[in-house]
């Protein structure tokens, strides 16, 4: 949202100026935005730590077995194939 700003405030900077200030500023005005949102998002939202420095979590310990891998379940039967029924000769065809 400050590259936003800074843009249109470099516009009105470049505008009152004039000459080659119509294109520099607002340039000028939109990278010092930008570099301003991304040191207020760093800052806002914490340096991230590496895995390693990270302290372990405070929760209870894991209850016996909660780390087994469940075993793979047994191969399913083969389906017995399917014979052609006969025409059942009571039925007159219509």
């Amino acid at each position: 949202m400050l590259c936003c700003v800074g843009l249109f405030a470099g516009l009105a900077v470049g505008q009152s100026l004039g000459g080659p200030w119509s294109v520099i500023a607002p340039a000028a005005g939109f990278g010092i935005g930008f570099v301003a949102d991304s040191v207020l998002m760093k800052r806002m939202h914490g340096h991230h730590t590496p895995e390693a420095q990270r302290p372990p979590p405070q929760s209870a310990p894991p209850a016996p077995g909660a780390g087994d891998v469940r075993p793979a379940a047994p191969p399913m039967p083969a389906l017995p194939r399917m014979q052609p029924q006969p025409q059942r000769q009571d039925i007159e065809p219509a």
